[in-house]
């Protein structure tokens, strides 16, 4: 059996405890045997398995586990994934990877010095359609890429613990958390960016910006925007949407409430739905759960989502701050 421990039980949380119950009905040796949260409440629906509400007493107790799960508010990532690795544990953290690159050197420090393994929960690369957009960039099926746009909208996240999301000190705002996702796809299929430009709207109250417009420029010329949006206590049009344009044609992705749509169209007009031919609606957290789990048992690095290619993402999401603090100010990507 596979031991594994999830640190956090709020909505996240959630999310990732269901890819665990997926994973046992479909007969994996993946098991959730912990759950911990500071509140006692949210300890009630937790699969069977033990509870905790203090981290420490999970890690004086529960020494033969093999992975502890961190679905934590972002300001206690790096510290808590440092206390699971040095503790002797591989660790999973929710993304962003935490809210500096200084706090990101540590934990890379961490890993390599306790030998544990470690990645960042950047769910969206272990999407069906996500892969498939990759493949097209790799294949060049049609083509170079010549420009790409990426759409996040959601709901103001005012339901977080002790309101977390809502304090740019604790999340880093709707730049560092919703946009992180768009950031790190970014990284995925073209590398770093050479300089970045933004627009942002700031929180009436100051904390933190809650509607960023980015514009990424990269050597070869490409160009890639970024809208990303929670402005509203209520939102009902919910929309994660990308489209790569090519040479010789685009590809289309859309995930809204109501619809799933994939599509690759050619220059000559043949438009190829997609949408039937992945699973649009299978869950990452099952997916990057199973792929850390598989890291760890065979002792691979976890080569699909290295957490130094995480780090790189809050290395652009500040640069995407300090521009939009000299509204739009191109702001330079310095290389490592």
């Amino acid at each position: 059996m596979f031991k594994a421990a999830l640190v956090g039980n709020g909505y996240i949380g959630g999310v990732h405890r269901n890819g665990y119950r997926i994973l046992k009905e479909e007969g994996s040796d993946i098991t959730l045997v912990a759950v911990c949260d500071v509140r006692p409440e949210k300890l009630e629906d937790v699969d069977g398995a033990k509870t905790y509400t203090n981290i420490d007493d999970l890690i004086a107790n529960e020494k033969d586990l093999d992975l502890i799960d961190l679905a934590v508010p972002t300001y206690l990532h790096a510290e808590l994934a440092i206390k699971c690795m040095e503790a002797g544990f591989n660790v999973m953290v929710e993304k962003p990877m935490a809210l500096t690159e200084e706090e990101c050197d540590k934990m890379l420090e961490c890993a390599k010095r306790t030998g544990k393994k470690f990645m960042v929960a950047h769910c969206c690369r272990f999407a069906a359609p996500m892969e498939i957009f990759r493949r097209f960039i790799q294949e060049q099926k049609f083509g170079k890429p010549v420009s790409a746009f990426f759409t996040s909208t959601g709901a103001r996240p005012d339901w977080g613990f002790e309101n977390w999301f809502l304090d740019a000190n604790k999340s880093g705002g709707c730049m560092l958390d919703l946009q992180a996702h768009n950031i790190d796809l970014m990284n995925w299929y073209f590398g770093m960016p050479k300089y970045v430009s933004t627009v942002a709207v700031e929180r009436h109250d100051g904390e933190g910006y809650e509607s960023i417009s980015a514009n990424h420029i990269y050597d070869n010329g490409l160009y890639v925007h970024s809208w990303c949006d929670w402005g509203f206590p209520v939102n009902r049009h919910v929309v994660r949407s990308m489209r790569i344009n090519f040479e010789n044609g685009y590809i289309y992705n859309e995930r809204a409430s109501e619809r799933n749509t994939l599509v690759a169209v050619g220059n000559d007009g043949t438009v190829t739905d997609l949408t039937g031919t992945v699973v649009m609606n299978t869950s990452t957290a099952r997916n990057e759960i199973e792929y850390f789990a598989n890291c760890i048992k065979t002792n691979q690095i976890p080569r699909m989502n290295k957490p130094e290619e995480s780090k790189k993402v809050i290395r652009i999401m500040r640069a995407q701050e300090a521009s939009a603090k000299e509204n739009g100010a191109p702001v330079e990507i310095r290389e490592d």
